[in-house]
């Protein structure tokens, strides 16, 4: 980590290079400069996270500094160090994307403690930022797959959905894959079938009603689709299901008799018992 201490006094510089405990933070590197012209071309150079600031300087003061900091988008955090008590200052520091404000003479306590809140403060802002594009892509994805399982009935097309989302066809296709090892539209199409097996339950369900159900208009087209899919017909699943359902029927009306017979058996002796 880089700081850089930005004062026209040697005087100065020197101190904050003495109070600040840089080992206790991690900063490696310390810059100085003693006016706004020089320290931005260290700064747009080194890049330090940490800048310490005087308002009141030669040539390019505190506040003209703090500007063209904010315009470059840096992502660092300033410390604006004066001797001016003046309001002016403190809200033109704010306003210019200050981090916090120190009056002269510094006091290490509070020197230290703002640098820590400035890192703590820089450290989450910097995962934020490199965290929140790849966050943001696996929203976007997720909510792509949430639409297909809410609208899988409806002629789903890839355009369609990039469209909706004000993506790219080919955007949308690559990063639904990598995050569901599938393309969208064998997604949209497992989904279906999905659906398909829990409507081919119900016996009373025509094939071609189920086809309709799930988005095919086309019930031979969907046999097609069903079959290479699950390796059977949907009159095969259907049919198989029907058998492990009444097997499984059976095995229960089974238990449920021999539980009765056992019950039965035990309140017999009871009934014929001697008085």
């Amino acid at each position: 980590m880089k700081a850089i201490i930005i004062d026209d006094e040697k005087h100065v510089r020197e101190g904050l290079l003495l109070l600040a405990d840089w080992d206790r933070f991690h900063v490696t590197t310390v810059l100085e400069a003693a006016d706004g012209h020089e320290a931005m071309d260290l700064i747009l150079k080194h890049k330090p996270e940490i800048i310490f600031t005087d308002m009141n300087m030669p040539r390019c003061d505190g506040i003209e500094l703090l500007k063209k900091i904010h315009t470059t988008k840096l992502n660092a955090k300033v410390i604006v160090i004066s001797g001016y008590d003046d309001f002016k200052y403190t809200k033109n520091a704010i306003t210019c994307g200050g981090f916090d404000y120190l009056l002269k003479p510094i006091n290490p306590t509070e020197l230290n403690d703002t640098i820590q809140r400035a890192i703590t403060e820089w450290k989450e802002q910097n995962k934020a930022i490199s965290i929140s594009p790849v966050e943001k892509e696996k929203n976007t994805v997720q909510q792509i797959e949430e639409y297909i399982r809410l609208n899988f009935r409806e002629d789903i097309k890839l355009q369609d959905i990039a469209n909706r989302f004000f993506l790219s066809r080919e955007y949308i296709s690559r990063k639904f894959k990598q995050e569901y090892q599938e393309t969208l539209i064998d997604y949209v199409t497992k989904v279906r079938m999905e659906h398909a097996k829990q409507l081919l339950r119900n016996p009373v369900l025509k094939i071609y009603e189920v086809a309709e159900e799930v988005g095919y208009q086309n019930d031979k087209y969907f046999i097609k689709v069903f079959k290479k899919m699950e390796g059977i017909t949907p009159k095969e699943f259907r049919n198989i299901t029907a058998k492990k359902s009444m097997i499984i029927t059976e095995e229960f009306n089974k238990i449920l008799l021999s539980s009765k017979k056992d019950c039965f058996r035990m309140k017999v002796p009871k009934l014929f018992s001697k008085r």
